[in-house]
């Protein structure tokens, strides 16, 4: 009998919320040295030098957010939502790997296509998204497999 293997857990929280933690406390550091500077430079009235550290201090803001703050922000979003959030369970075929990775809500995904109970249509074809910080588990086209999920990110799995 094989069990439910969830892909997140708590220890992966506490973990994205104390890296963020340590960025936003080095990029507040780094703000207030060149704010520091700034507003020594006011101080002396050197009016160049106040606008390129003013630049400074926005680019610096602006860059380490967008690159190192708001990906892991979206990332610890996703496991949040993981655990605490509403989830659904479905046993569905699996069929392939999309070989281009997605990006879903801020997160890097690899597309996974399952297919569904066949209606008067045909077999469904359903997309679900496997996070790429995650090790694809090796499964064959045609295995049935039993995944929980959130939205359309899949949050644990049963073969």
């Amino acid at each position: 009998m094989a069990f439910m293997k969830d892909l997140y857990s708590e220890n992966d929280l506490f973990s994205l919320s104390s890296q963020l933690k340590k960025r936003y406390t080095l990029l507040g550091v780094i703000l207030a040295v060149i704010l520091g500077l700034f507003i020594y430079s006011m101080i002396i009235r050197v009016e160049w030098l106040s606008v390129v550290l003013f630049a400074l201090l926005c680019a610096v803001a602006v860059f380490f957010i967008e690159l190192f703050c708001l990906p892991l922000h979206r990332y610890k979003k996703l496991v949040q939502s993981a655990l605490k959030g509403r989830t659904h369970t479905d046993t569905l075929i699996y069929d392939h790997a999309e070989a281009e990775p997605s990006l879903v809500d801020g997160v890097h995904c690899t597309g996974l296509i399952l297919l569904g109970e066949p209606d008067k249509h045909g077999i469904r074809e359903q997309r679900y998204y496997w996070d790429n910080e995650l090790p694809l588990p090796a499964f064959n086209s045609g295995d049935q497999i039993t995944i929980k999920y959130t939205g359309k990110n899949i949050i644990g799995y049963e073969l």
